[in-house]
């Protein structure tokens, strides 16, 4: 008796793996080789990275086109450049400097941090539009940050023109309601 209750677990593990193996070729025979199918999804991604002096990022502009983010931490200009995707060329460079809508105080070091993040504005008539992504700049010092856009005209990037505006500022804050000293 005791030989044959040691035996029994084996013993029904083998005749559950027998039995979920002949069910599961007959289900193969039956329906073929089993398919999932899953929705498309579209991955839009963009890249940040930062170092000591300065910050890039990317972020689209308009159907397929991204735009460069460059933050330069010693003078705190934040530009961007804009491949035209009809010739490969720049199409479009946009520029503003942080340091007066960030408040960082003369003789102060700032420390920044930028991202990008889409956005789809609702503009009516005109060439030139929103472009579909913002830039974000904070100082971490203070906490305060920054958003911009960048005017885009299609109809100059289709004709080869090349873009030169200023980025338009859209809002500021204060993630921070105290002062670090």
């Amino acid at each position: 008796m005791k030989r044959y209750l040691t035996r029994t677990p084996w013993l029904m593990l083998v005749m559950g793996l027998v039995c979920g193996a002949a069910i599961g070729a007959g289900v193969y025979a039956k329906l073929g080789t089993p398919r999932i199918e899953l929705p498309a999804t579209l991955l839009n991604a963009t890249a940040t990275h930062g170092g000591d002096t300065m910050a890039i990022a990317t972020g689209p502009v308009a159907d397929g086109v991204e735009g460069l983010f460059i933050l330069d931490f010693i003078t705190g200009e934040l530009s961007c450049s804009v491949l035209n995707p009809r010739n490969g060329a720049i199409g479009g460079a946009y520029k503003v400097n942080v340091v007066g809508d960030l408040g960082v105080e003369q003789g102060k070091q700032p420390k920044y941090v930028m991202v990008t993040g889409q956005a789809s504005f609702r503009v009516q008539g005109g060439n030139v539009k929103p472009a579909e992504s913002v830039v974000y700049v904070a100082d971490t010092n203070t906490g305060r940050f920054v958003a911009y856009m960048l005017p885009w005209n299609r109809q100059a990037a289709q004709w080869n023109f090349t873009q030169v505006y200023p980025m338009i500022k859209l809002g500021q804050g204060s993630a921070r309601n105290i002062q670090l000293e």
